[in-house]
């Protein structure tokens, strides 16, 4: 069996990832208060004790427009965590599989990124993750680095889950954005393909592996404007019996909401290098969106 260290077990995507990961081995959750993940001389004594196959950061500064007020801590997690695990999974010849962003480009080439387009953040957040990537690959341990967008879940804050609690109560129209392209992806998709990956991964030769290692970009299957996203999450909350009424959603354009950090206009990443590599197929966002409602109803109902 093998030894999992899951890193931000608590975040949407870790509690997701913990679910599935049981399937391949024995996790390890350090909670914050066991471990310490701006502390780097803790994180090294740390892993300095524990046996380790696979280590999974699911851990990272997520607030886009926060990170430009504190640069400091996105630093940390975004870059120099990933830095140090990088050096531990060399040292430990263990896997490292880090989770990064449609954020680390600009967002103004015309079609879908693939993993070797030039990466040029628009914000502080995308330069952290960049570097963090960068940190990772340099190290030269193996590693399977997956790109996302526009993750949610049922549980936890995100754009999803924000926009029901709030749809209830609103009076005024919702205003968002359609100016911003992109894949909303589940979290639980995510980490279904995630564990996907590395059970193939671990039926291969040592060779075969160490090939596979490298940057992958992994979302839903679709794309739509942040106006469309909210606008099919009311529609379809409506039809599940989440809401008694679908809200009025207004677009707007990026500029007029006056955020702290830039966002690309463009957030579309290609999937073929992960298909290709691991035939692993993800399914539409429309898809993926459906059943996390049903998810909330099924917990809405029964408190499980």
């Amino acid at each position: 069996m093998l030894t999992i260290i899951l890193l931000g077990a608590s975040g949407q995507l870790g509690q997701a990832l913990q679910q599935d990961l049981t399937a391949l081995g024995t996790v390890l959750t350090p909670t914050r208060q066991e471990l310490d993940l701006t502390d780097l001389a803790a994180v090294k004594a740390w892993f300095a004790q524990q046996q380790v196959d696979v280590i999974i950061n699911a851990a990272a500064m997520t607030d886009v427009d926060g990170a430009e007020r504190n640069g400091a801590l996105c630093e940390a997690l975004n870059h120099q965590l990933p830095a140090a695990l990088g050096a531990i999974a060399k040292e430990k010849h263990s896997w490292l599989c880090h989770f990064s962003t449609d954020y680390v480009f600009n967002g103004k080439k015309a079609a879908a990124y693939v993993e070797t387009d030039e990466t040029a953040p628009l914000q502080q957040y995308g330069r952290s993750k960049v570097a963090g990537e960068e940190a990772i690959v340099a190290s030269g341990c193996r590693h399977l680095i997956f790109r996302t967008s526009w993750l949610y879940s049922s549980t936890g804050r995100n754009f999803l889950t924000t926009m029901l609690s709030l749809a209830p109560e609103r009076q005024e129209p919702f205003l968002v954005v359609d100016d911003q392209t992109g894949a909303p992806t589940s979290a639980i998709d995510l980490a279904d393909a995630v564990v996907s990956i590395f059970s193939k991964i671990f039926a291969m030769s040592q060779e075969e592996a160490r090939a596979v290692s490298g940057i992958y970009h992994l979302t839903a299957a679709g794309e739509c404007s942040w106006y469309e996203f909210a606008t099919t999450i009311f529609h379809y909350a409506v039809d599940e019996d989440l809401l008694e009424q679908q809200p009025e959603v207004l677009p707007t354009d990026s500029q007029s909401l006056n955020r702290a950090a830039k966002r690309p206009a463009n957030s579309r990443l290609c999937n073929d290098k992960v298909n290709t590599t691991f035939g692993i197929s993800m399914s539409p966002w429309q898809q993926q969106l459906t059943e996390c409602l049903q998810l909330i109803k099924k917990h809405t109902e029964t408190g499980k």
